[in-house]
């Protein structure tokens, strides 16, 4: 299952840019694949891949992420929504 947590904060890129960032951090549980997703629009999608290829498609609309796993024969899965989605304020 994927795991996603939504970050917002960062003091140390905050004092160095004047931006205070917003990521999507997405754990495959149970194997060490991690991505870190940088949000820089609402609503935003995208892809994550391993090696090269493209695992999941994502989307996110500001508050809820969704994604889909990409199936052996090229096509996608529904579009499913996490069991959870965590939010994170860091300083």
């Amino acid at each position: 299952m994927l795991e996603i947590i939504h970050v917002q904060g960062g003091m140390r890129e905050f004092e160095r840019t004047g931006i205070y960032p917003e990521y999507l951090l997405f754990n495959l549980a149970g194997t060490r694949q991690n991505w870190t997703i940088r949000i820089k629009q609402t609503p935003q999608q995208g892809v994550l891949k391993s090696k090269g290829k493209v695992l999941y498609e994502y989307s996110f609309d500001g508050t809820w992420c969704t994604f889909r796993k990409k199936k052996s024969d090229s096509t996608f899965s529904e579009w499913r929504k996490p069991e959870f989605m965590t939010s994170e304020m860091r300083d």
